[in-house]
């Protein structure tokens, strides 16, 4: 690849934010409107005191790997990395490919090289940790491994797929797109999948049919909306489309310990992301456990993602909303509708739910554990939820 095309590639191709990036340093901890629209957070934090709670899934164990421009860190006069103060807990591995020749080595990373810090960026949405400062992520206590391509040629991203497999991640999210399908990231898409990884990514921010690689069937395939759940305009579209997720000003990590907006399907695609990991955390669903092993896979997990979105758009599954808005909290929920996380649906449930009916964000009465269809409103259909499963105890 010449050298002006991997700039091209770099600036052009990569999800790009619709918005400048408005950078702050953190002061007080603050909810990410994307982590609370898709309601992670009444998973490990049910009593809403902005703490992870003692002994909740918020994502413990699962390894992402987040290929992308990689992470901020500073080194200090004896050469140690120093991550972004709001992630340094949770990574635990960063890494860099580049081409050489006919194929990529794995070389140290350079700290994240975007202006708006845009691996930095997704990283965050993904696992910021909870420690009372800048922001909470979807999952805040995962794995994160960050795989940074240093020229964006595709065999980078070949190489750094083939390092997810080989290097025991669960879940490996891609924040960039390209128009070329090479076959080689096909082979290395379907070789991650089969091998039991769920690979997640951005379908691009060109109004345009669904990019590569989130066009693959191996890979899932994720979209972007406003707060308003209305579709971001340019978020690509297409029968491949398999999700969309928050993805218009997200605040997350940046560089220089600093917090900004970004806009774009990069964003979306690490909430799919993170809230895979908080399926696979949780305990196997027997509803979902097609191979009976008592273990998540992630084709179990991607069903599961499916099944529990809100719908959008034209009923069903559609070119422009997919199966609809990624929901995390009715996927992780033992049983479906224990919205106190006691793992059994009882008259405590329905005591939440009731006082909170008629509720809505912003309502004083708005409690959104008992909004189990995140449609924004507490109503019958969520009652319903609860009086189906009425004395189910997770199994």
């Amino acid at each position: 690849m010449r050298k002006s095309t991997i700039l091209a590639a770099i600036f052009l191709t990569l999800v790009l934010p619709a918005s400048t990036c408005m950078i702050a340093h953190a002061q007080s901890e603050v909810l990410p409107w994307g982590v609370e629209r898709v309601r992670a957070h009444c998973l490990w934090d049910n009593n809403m005191d902005m703490t992870v709670d003692k002994g909740a899934n918020a994502g413990q164990g699962i390894n992402i790997a987040i290929i992308d421009t990689g992470i901020y860190y500073w080194e200090d006069n004896w050469g140690e990395k120093h991550y972004h103060e709001d992630l340094a807990d949770n990574v635990k591995g960063a890494t860099a490919f580049r081409k050489v020749n006919d194929y990529a080595q794995e070389e140290d990373p350079l700290p994240d090289y975007r202006a708006d810090g845009h691996g930095t960026h997704c990283t965050g949405i993904i696992g910021a940790v909870d420690n009372l400062i800048g922001v909470i992520g979807t999952a805040p206590r995962v794995n994160l491994y960050s795989l940074q391509m240093k020229t964006w040629d595709y065999l980078e991203l070949v190489a750094a797929i083939d390092w997810s497999v080989d290097n025991g991640m669960n879940v490996i999210s891609i924040s960039f797109h390209w128009e070329n399908d090479y076959p080689a990231v096909r082979e290395a898409c379907e070789n991650a999948y089969e091998n039991g990884l769920l690979l997640v990514a951005a379908s691009g921010n060109d109004n345009d049919p669904v990019a590569y690689p989130a066009a693959y069937d191996y890979v899932v395939a994720v979209g972007a909306v406003y707060e308003d759940d209305t579709r971001w305009e340019r978020s690509n579209y297409g029968s491949e489309l398999e999700f969309v997720a928050p993805g218009v000003d997200v605040n997350s990590t940046v560089l220089n310990n600093g917090y900004g907006l970004l806009t774009g399907t990069s964003m979306a695609c690490p909430h799919v992301s993170a809230t895979a990991a908080l399926i696979w955390n949780s305990k196997i669903d027997p509803w979902y456990d097609d191979d009976e092993d008592d273990e998540w896979s992630n084709t179990e997990v991607r069903e599961k993602l499916n099944n529990m979105t809100l719908d959008l758009g034209s009923s069903g599954k559609d070119n422009y909303y997919g199966w609809g808005l990624i929901n995390a909290w009715a996927t992780n929920q033992r049983p479906l509708g224990d919205i106190n996380i006691d793992y059994v649906v009882n008259i405590l449930d329905i005591t939440i739910a009731s006082t909170a009916f008629g509720s809505y964000p912003g309502h004083p009465n708005w409690d959104p554990r008992a909004d189990i269809n995140i449609d924004n409103i507490i109503n019958i259909l969520d009652l319903d939820i609860i009086a189906q499963n009425f004395g189910q105890e997770d199994p």
